[in-house]
């Protein structure tokens, strides 16, 4: 089931197309990525992530990755991010970025939150 680039994606399928953004990765370097640009907060369990890279797979936003040979490690399953899954991560940036200005407008966010 493809998904229209116009769809909300949950916060941790943006995250996880923020990581894959950078390139290829597997999952267990996706969890990792995810920790570190949360500053610890998302912590996601193994099922989950691999539910989420599923359904983003399902989607058409992410897909399986060929690593060269020697640039990675054989056994592990790599993904990458889609044209899609650039256009629908964009989409979300957006909206999450006029989400932030409404937020500062009403103060929010700022000095003072």
């Amino acid at each position: 089931m493809k998904r229209a680039d116009h769809d909300l994606l949950s916060s941790l399928e943006f995250q996880v197309l923020l990581v894959l953004a950078n390139g290829p990765a597997h999952g267990y370097a996706i969890g990792k990525a995810l920790q570190e640009q949360s500053g610890g907060r998302v912590d996601p369990t193994t099922g989950a992530l691999y539910h989420i890279l599923r359904r983003l797979e399902d989607s058409g936003l992410v897909e399986p990755a060929v690593v060269r040979e020697g640039s990675g490690d054989a056994r592990r399953r790599y993904f990458r991010i889609t044209r899609a899954g650039r256009r629908t991560a964009s989409a979300e940036a957006s909206h999450l970025a006029d989400l932030v200005a409404k937020a500062r407008a009403r103060r929010l966010l700022g000095a003072d939150g």
